[in-house]
């Protein structure tokens, strides 16, 4: 930027507009901090529109307090230390434009997932703070938490609670997707050749065919060559 050029921006101007955590979170979102990036204060929005999507995780569109003390799902769980893996990872590489990324894919699964459940929400809150300094000690405030949330244990991942029980199995004829079935992660590889051979959706792709081989990929993929 330049003054010649009448393109200097006044950071207090942004951070009167949007706030200083979404000023500091765009800044960090921008790319990694060894290259030039371009500022484009269109794309502050983006930034803007997470913080309210995480403040919704809290609240509800009347301003309602929606965190319950609950047992946390096992999805909301998952997600929540997914995140703090990735964050925690992406920290000591200074690379926190993915710790921001991991952010915003956490509050929208949260979101979808309908989390409501204090011990999740508080844990978040606790990992957000070093980027979201303000929002989240006003909401470690209103969970009861004593003290700054700056001084709150870190978070820690606890790897149990990311190992998958079940996949989603694409099923594939010759290459082409025809299908998709659940299957339990220790389910035996000809119970779930079986099953697929048996679902409506699978044997009209093959009528008049014959099975010549079944393609199972642990996790990813079911291929029947015909």
């Amino acid at each position: 930027m330049s003054k010649s050029l009448y393109n200097v921006v006044n950071p207090d101007d942004v951070v009167e507009q949007y706030g200083a955590d979404c000023f500091r979170l765009y800044e960090m979102f921008l790319g990694p901090l060894e290259m030039s990036k371009p500022w484009d204060m269109r794309n502050i929005r983006g930034t803007y529109r997470f913080l309210q999507g995480f403040w919704g995780l809290f609240f509800d569109r009347d301003g309602a307090w929606r965190v319950v003390d609950a047992e946390p799902s096992k999805e909301s769980q998952k997600i929540l230390h997914t995140a703090i893996k990735k964050v925690t990872e992406d920290l000591e590489r200074f690379s926190f434009n993915t710790c921001v990324s991991s952010f915003m894919i956490a509050v929208n699964d949260l979101r979808q997932a309908g989390c409501r459940e204090s011990a999740v929400l508080r844990e978040l809150v606790v990992l957000l703070a070093p980027f979201a300094p303000h929002i989240t000690e006003e909401l470690w405030s209103r969970l009861g938490g004593t003290g700054s949330v700056v001084d709150a244990p870190y978070p820690v991942c606890n790897e149990e609670l990311l190992i998958e029980d079940s996949f989603e199995y694409p099923i594939c004829i010759n290459g082409k997707k025809r299908a998709e079935a659940r299957f339990a992660a220790e389910a035996a590889q000809a119970d779930i050749e079986a099953h697929v051979l048996s679902l409506e959706a699978v044997q009209r792709w093959l009528e008049g065919k014959t099975v010549k081989k079944v393609v199972l990929v642990p996790g990813r993929m079911i291929n029947l060559v015909v």
